[in-house]
């Protein structure tokens, strides 16, 4: 005979097994007075079909039981369901009966009849408070390595559609949500739009559908920099119903939605949109979930559209030569690769080294770009960057071979015409500048090739310029320089491997322009990525 007494709102789930009808309904009397929800099971059979059945938080058993007594359910049970708590109430319990009972897990031993209550009361407390420090204990560990998987994601620099992709498998076994949107903020237009969208519904409010920020309610999600739960979207939608958004939400099935803001530098960037068919879907451990990572979620996601616009940049390289060929006059594009084509003449390992340095600096520039604080770092400083780079070195061809080429270590006259090189590829760049009329890539080309030896700490040469003194085209071209002659293969030297490379550089760091340098190590994967791809 099985028993089940029904109550509305009460916080543990408790089994009682015992084959004596009245001790269980003075057990569940009790207990259901003490605010319990109750249930029972007259053997251990009957108890072990619940178990499989439904959650306990706690089980409460006799030890003598027929079909299946209460010293095989402990067996079983710390088997099958080590972690419910499991309380032992017998009137005939011998020495044999309690060890067998604390080997399997049992919290504790009480005998019958209970003469006492509050004995029983303490006991279950007790073991309910163990219970749910021992959940609260795995929940975290189970969290922290679902948030370490997280990060370990985001950190492999993957594209902004790999990383959402991979956000919406990993989240879904934290958090109960349907729908998951990215969009990002365009302040130029003062609108929030949507990039990338995953469902099991069919979408309505599809990618590519704009939001103007003054006509929603992520005004207030911008303004005050903070996650947004909405509990009952058709709740929202009586208070709001010129909502075009939420009202095709509500067609697609939902019900809840979460807004969680994406700020990178203290400046928003976009949201992260979680929404659920049912409602009040998310709560405060949810939401404190997503603020403990999303500043890393941010981070990345920018990372991403970094990376996704450099591999765009790349695999559509002779496009973009193309549209710079219709912005500049021909002689200049045929004198950029004509003085280019000099240089790398002379040295075997030069060609390449200038489109590593080129990718490098670009690279490097896009990054400092989306930290936010250059505002000269336009869509067309980086096209100029891009050109004029591979100019940076062009003054060696100035120099003679027995300097250039030598097999060992520069006497200290011969490096001090090695360092003419800076000027002397300046004067060239500045007569043709003269010649061809004043333009962006030129000037730049001509700031680098004069300064990219110059030091931060002002120890460099041909000028010792230091810190914003030095211009930055040269401040990006000297890590760049230094980081490929390191790996690279040179007369007086075999190359170099990364880790040996940034080692010495982290030691000459006060060289480089300290921003820069943060940036470059904090990314020095994507460098060592660049410089063992294949450029012929």
């Amino acid at each position: 005979m099985n028993d089940t007494i029904q109550i509305q709102e009460y916080s543990s789930k408790i089994l009682i097994v015992d084959d004596e009808p009245l001790i269980r309904k003075i057990l569940s009397k009790y207990l259901f007075e003490k605010n319990y929800i109750v249930e029972t099971a007259d053997n251990g059979i009957d108890a072990l079909e619940k178990l499989n059945a439904g959650d306990y938080e706690l089980v409460l058993t006799d030890l003598r039981m027929p079909a299946m007594g209460g010293r095989e359910l402990l067996q079983i049970m710390s088997e099958k369901y080590p972690d419910i708590p499991k309380i032992v109430l017998t009137g005939y319990g011998t020495n044999d009966d309690i060890i067998v009972a604390l080997k399997t897990g049992a919290y504790d031993f009480l005998t019958k009849p209970i003469t006492d209550f509050t004995i029983l009361e303490h006991s279950l407390e007790r073991a309910l408070e163990r219970k749910r420090l021992n959940d609260d204990r795995n929940r975290y560990i189970e969290q922290l390595n679902q948030i370490n998987e997280i990060i370990s994601m985001l950190n492999k620099g993957k594209s902004t559609e790999e990383i959402f992709n991979t956000l919406n498998v990993i989240l879904k076994k934290i958090m109960p949500f349907n729908r998951l949107a990215l969009a990002s903020i365009d302040w130029e237009m003062n609108c929030i739009i949507n990039k990338l969208i995953a469902s099991d519904r069919k979408i309505l409010l599809d990618v590519d559908t704009t939001i103007k920020i003054d006509e929603s309610s992520l005004k207030e999600a911008i303004s005050e920099k903070k996650l947004y739960n909405y509990p009952d979207l058709n709740e929202y939608y009586k208070k709001n119903p010129n909502s075009k958004n939420t009202k095709l939400l509500l067609e697609e099935g939902m019900r809840s939605s979460l807004v969680l803001p994406l700020i990178l530098n203290d400046e928003m960037r976009g949201f992260l949109f979680f929404a659920s068919v049912q409602e009040n879907a998310f709560n405060l451990e949810h939401m404190a979930y997503l603020e403990s990572i999303a500043g890393q979620i941010a981070f990345s996601i920018e990372r991403g559209e970094l990376l996704n616009k450099i591999e765009k940049h790349t695999k559509n390289l002779e496009n973009l030569v193309e549209q710079r060929a219709q912005e500049i006059l021909k002689t200049q594009k045929t004198t950029i690769f004509a003085l280019s084509k000099l240089a790398e003449a002379r040295d075997t390992e030069t060609g390449d080294h200038l489109e590593r340095i080129r990718n490098y600096s670009v690279l490097l520039a896009q990054m400092l770009k989306y930290v936010g604080k250059h505002s000269e770092l336009t869509n067309q400083y980086l096209r100029d960057l891009y050109d004029s780079s591979i100019l940076h070195d062009i003054g060696k061809v100035g120099i003679s071979d027995g300097i250039l080429l030598k097999r060992g270590i520069l006497t200290e006259e011969e490096y001090e015409v090695m360092k003419t090189h800076t000027t002397i590829g300046y004067e060239a760049l500045k007569s043709a500048s003269s010649n061809l009329g004043e333009n962006s890539f030129l000037k730049m080309a001509m700031d680098m090739t004069l300064s990219h030896h110059e030091r931060w700490d002002g120890k460099g040469y041909p000028v010792g310029l230091k810190e914003d003194g030095i211009p930055l085209s040269a401040r990006i071209v000297a890590i760049a320089d230094v980081y490929d002659a390191l790996t690279s293969k040179r007369p007086y030297k075999q190359a170099y491997n990364h880790d040996k490379s940034m080692k010495i550089m982290k030691e000459e760091s006060t060289r480089f322009d300290p921003e820069l340098f943060n940036l470059f190590i904090e990314n020095n994967g994507e460098f060592n990525r660049i410089r063992n791809q294949k450029y012929r």
